[in-house]
């Protein structure tokens, strides 16, 4: 009787300390309720676009004012984009987080390297919150 009485009570202790969290915390369950998708891909605070590679690309590390090649990106490759910007005389630089970018080339005869793609305003009104 003693032994069932106390099984009893670890199980209940193990099923109250899973449905208990303090104040403030978010549980598991709340957490994937919470995520924001964008084409099956989960849209992350200060993301504000994707680039999709087209074509073998180059990923660069911008160390000052210099571009230094890391690694050779390929065809199909999808990276999440948190900053954009085109110096002048240069041509757009996609930041893929840390001080990581792909550029965009845009010579003549080699369009179409990647794709930009930015989701709408509601979503990105959503991972703010």
């Amino acid at each position: 009787m003693v032994k069932k009485v106390i099984s009893i009570f670890i199980v209940g202790m193990m099923l109250l300390s899973f449905t208990y969290t303090p104040e403030g915390k978010v549980t598991a369950a709340e957490a994937s309720a919470s995520k924001v998708w964008w084409d099956g891909a989960e849209l992350k605070p200060g993301q504000i676009g994707r680039v999709t590679i087209l074509k073998e690309n180059t990923l660069f590390m911008l160390d000052g004012r210099n571009l230094e090649p890391v690694r050779k990106l390929h065809p199909g490759e999808v990276y999440r984009v948190y900053s954009a910007k085109t110096p002048d005389g240069y041509v757009p630089m996609y930041g893929v987080g840390g001080k990581y970018y792909v550029v965009q080339n845009v010579y003549p005869n080699n369009t179409g390297h990647l794709k930009y793609e930015t989701p709408s305003k509601s979503k990105l009104a959503l991972v703010k919150q």
